[in-house]
């Protein structure tokens, strides 16, 4: 953390660790962009977009705040900037899993009004995969996922990655709706048929589908 990151910010002041990391991830709208990041590099506009609610002139204050901690980085590609995590910033994607999981026990507090972004989508799938254990393929298979003309590449195998992006050579292509994906990421039921198989090798689909039932499986 530099000097100005500190000044005029509120800290917990304790000799704990669970406050050091609130003290950079707690405020309002942190933890949410580190999800955002988590399913990938965006641009300013992208987290506008993915963060509905959000005032411009705060998410600014909170990317230069988590930029100046050293968990987000500011890239430059194809003429654009881009946000990113960086090495420390990735680290905080177990704790978020968890948390996400957590939240699944509890009850919801307010009714759902906007829905879920694709990086976010990418996030959630990753920490639903790598809990999938044998329901994964023992090798390496691609699996380029659309999502209502966005793209998520799919990693399945033993170590298992979602990030929202083109996939250059994949295995299989599927497309879903936001709402299917939206059903399927909270563990509730959802039917295999809803999916298209756009291309590639047919077994690839029920392979994702069943290892995305494989957590929740367990937690039942």
């Amino acid at each position: 953390m530099t000097k100005n990151s500190a000044r005029d910010r509120k800290c917990y002041g304790q000799a704990c660790t669970v406050t050091t990391a609130l003290d950079v991830a707690g405020d309002r709208w942190s933890l949410l962009i580190l999800r955002e990041l988590l399913g990938g590099p965006a641009r300013f506009e992208d987290l506008v977009d993915g963060l509905p609610g959000i005032a411009r002139n705060l998410l600014s204050s909170r990317l230069r705040r988590l930029e100046d901690d050293g968990v987000v980085r500011r890239i430059k590609a194809n003429g654009s900037f881009l946000y990113a995590v960086t090495d420390l910033g990735a680290a905080v994607r177990p704790a978020i899993e968890e948390l996400g999981f957590w939240g699944l026990r509890l009850p919801r507090v307010g009714p759902v009004k906007h829905a879920r972004s694709v990086r976010a989508i990418a996030m959630a799938v990753q920490a639903i995969l790598s809990r999938a254990g044998e329901a994964l393929p023992e090798r390496q298979f691609v699996v380029e996922l659309e999502v209502e003309g966005q793209l998520i590449e799919v990693v399945l195998g033993p170590a298992p990655t979602a990030i929202a992006r083109l996939s250059s050579e994949p295995d299989a292509q599927i497309r879903a709706p936001r709402s299917l994906m939206s059903t399927m990421i909270v563990g509730q039921p959802f039917d295999d048929s809803a999916f298209d198989l756009v291309a590639g090798d047919a077994s690839l689909l029920p392979t994702f589908t069943s290892a995305m039932r494989a957590p929740f499986m367990q937690l039942s």
